[in-house]
């Protein structure tokens, strides 16, 4: 079938290139099952502890998105484990905490809720890519198409086309907690969770350290979500990170 005839299910289907064997033989964490792969690694290095989340999906509708209190409200909140442990997700990582803010697109499972303009989205479409676009790009986006299956709007951007993005433009350049997407191809993407603000333990990253690991990786897209007391990776009902101060709520997740 060729590309411009696919049916948008068609196109959210990566069994073409969904791995047959496991993928998480030498992972410290691993879920394996015919729909969905998952290989967790921790990496505790230069003061820093991390988590690295190398994931595969067989269909697009396998990685969801999901507000707390199940709605998309702007004064719901809860805390990402209890998100995941109702949605019965395997894994799951913090979103862009929308309700935080009354700017940014929301897409979240193909539906449109906001369309309000603010800085770097990051769009996840049917066909299983992965795209960051910077703020002077946005305008050229339709939040209409329906072509388009997530949006996030946190940022900024770490990682664009393979190369690593200019972050000096954002407001919080320290070391921090930090959580954030990466993209290898259709169907095969990353996640890290960077644990921080915690002496002895984990100090954090810096955006710029956050995006070279994203490149060391080999990801061809890579997108920052909401960080500091927010940032959580949950994988089988059970934290995977440490967040700083016991965690903070929110008001979505990202789920498989």
């Amino acid at each position: 079938v060729s590309a411009s005839t696919q049916s948008p299910a068609a196109a959210g289907d990566f069994s073409a290139t969904f791995p047959a064997s496991d993928t998480g033989a030498n992972a410290w964490l691993s879920h394996q099952d015919d729909n969905l792969r998952i290989a967790i690694n921790k990496v505790q290095a230069n003061g820093v502890t991390y988590f690295v989340a190398d994931v595969w999906v067989k269909q697009i509708d396998g990685l969801k998105a999901a507000f707390a209190e199940n709605s998309y409200n702007h004064g719901g909140h809860e805390m990402p484990i209890k998100i995941a442990d109702e949605q019965k997700a395997v894994f799951a990582v913090t979103g862009d905490y929308y309700g935080a803010r009354k700017e940014g697109v929301v897409i979240r499972n193909g539906e449109l809720y906001r369309d309000v303009m603010s800085d770097d989205v990051c769009i996840l479409r049917r066909d299983g890519t992965l795209e960051v676009y910077q703020k002077g790009d946005i305008s050229t986006v339709n939040y209409l198409d329906d072509s388009i299956w997530q949006a996030w709007a946190f940022g900024p951007a770490l990682v664009k086309d393979g190369t690593v993005c200019d972050t000096s433009g954002s407001k919080i350049k320290v070391k921090n907690p930090r959580c954030a997407i990466g993209y290898y191809a259709p169907g095969h993407y990353c996640f890290i969770v960077v644990d921080g603000r915690q002496k002895g333990y984990s100090e954090g990253m810096t955006l710029d350290e956050l995006a070279n690991t994203f490149a060391a990786l080999g990801c061809k897209a890579a997108y920052n979500l909401d960080g500091g007391a927010t940032a959580a990776m949950v994988f089988e009902g059970a934290l995977v990170n440490q967040p700083t101060n016991g965690g903070r709520a929110s008001s979505d997740i990202i789920c498989f």
